[in-house]
């Protein structure tokens, strides 16, 4: 931290470890092969004192603004829905504790939820807003109707691969853990959540799935075509 200060102060010039052995060494014509190293070497550590120092302040700043933000959209004590605020602002815009800056409710019908930032809609309804373009539905089929799949459709980030939310990916990996165990391989999923099984293993039982699949479809238009 000394030798940078915080991450929002500004920069100041960094003194180099050793600057005066340097010096003197600066006018010599050859540096035997230790100079050099021990040269280097102290430079590395300085550098990597650097890097550390920078690292934490940046972690520090980090953790201050995740507390503010936590604080104003998403876990303040404070109940800032009070009856008057709520009547006097009928666009849902509600005052923040200690005038601060104002809140604004999810716009989604009959959700009172805080709205996250840059957005009017809550988390859960995120999907609602059509110039948000960070998440998508969850694709994982909750149910078969008759007029075809019904998705999950639980908002996760589109980085997420797959596009599961946290349940059907926890439901997909038991599938998984279980196909792996009936082909032998016991239970190669750990603790830690990282799927450690062979590539081969999880080629064929996924053509499995999708051969199933397609028989069931095959059987189903063979009961149609019967029936009509």
């Amino acid at each position: 931290m000394d030798e940078l200060g915080s991450a929002s102060s500004p920069s100041r010039p960094v003194t180099v470890d050793g600057a005066g052995e340097d010096a003197a060494l600066a006018k010599s014509r050859f540096l035997t092969r230790k100079e050099v190293l021990q040269r280097r070497l102290r430079r590395v550590k300085q550098l990597g004192r650097c890097y550390r120092a920078h690292y934490w302040a940046l972690m520090e700043e980090l953790r201050s603004k995740y507390r503010d933000y936590s604080w104003t959209y998403g876990k303040s004590p404070f109940k800032e829905g009070h009856n008057e605020g709520e009547n006097n602002n009928p666009n849902g815009v509600i005052t923040g504790v200690g005038g601060g800056d104002d809140i604004m409710r999810c716009r989604f019908s009959g959700c009172k939820t805080k709205a996250m930032a840059m957005t009017k809609y809550c988390h859960a309804h995120i999907l609602s807003d059509s110039k948000q373009k960070l998440y998508q539905g969850c694709r994982a089929v909750a149910k078969n109707l008759p007029t075809g799949p019904s998705f999950c459709n639980k908002p996760v980030l589109k980085s997420v691969v797959p596009a599961a939310c946290p349940t059907h990916h926890q439901f997909g990996e038991r599938c998984l853990s279980r196909a792996l165990r009936r082909a032998g391989l016991g239970n190669p999923i750990p603790n830690n959540r990282k799927p450690t099984p062979k590539f081969h293993v999880l080629v064929s039982e996924f053509v499995h799935q999708i051969q199933k699949k397609r028989k069931l479809a095959l059987k189903e238009t063979a009961l149609k075509v019967e029936t009509e």
